[in-house]
């Protein structure tokens, strides 16, 4: 609802600009000239600057966007990388743990021995 009254005050805003400006001036493009309303120039410079604006967003959302799925795909790389790594060292600690107990077993032949 807040949108809705804020368009219509905007708009009241317009209206009221373009019935107060409504001289005519001239705009030279290039080798054609040609009378419009003041207002119209106005509102069509206003409204090219807003799409100026709006698709410079657009680039930096953009960009924004391949950063941050650079960065998952990152993420995604060291976890898979880090499961391995665990794996890794489940698999030594279990060879350690048999090598201690053959370490074991073999000091206790040779003590018998002994």
């Amino acid at each position: 609802m807040l949108a809705v009254i804020i368009t219509l005050l905007f708009a009241i805003g317009v209206a009221i600009f373009a019935t107060q400006n409504t001289t005519a001036v001239v705009v030279n493009f290039s080798q054609y000239s040609r009378f419009v309303p003041l207002y119209l120039v106005v509102l069509v410079s206003i409204l090219m600057g807003f799409i100026l604006a709006w698709i410079l967003h657009l680039l930096d959302a953009f960009t924004s966007l391949l950063t941050l799925w650079g960065k998952n795909n990152d993420i995604k790389r060291k976890k898979k990388e880090n499961t391995e790594l665990t794996n890794r060292v489940n698999i030594l600690e279990g060879e350690k743990a048999q090598l201690e107990k053959e370490k074991k077993s073999q000091s206790s032949k040779q003590q018998d021995i002994n």
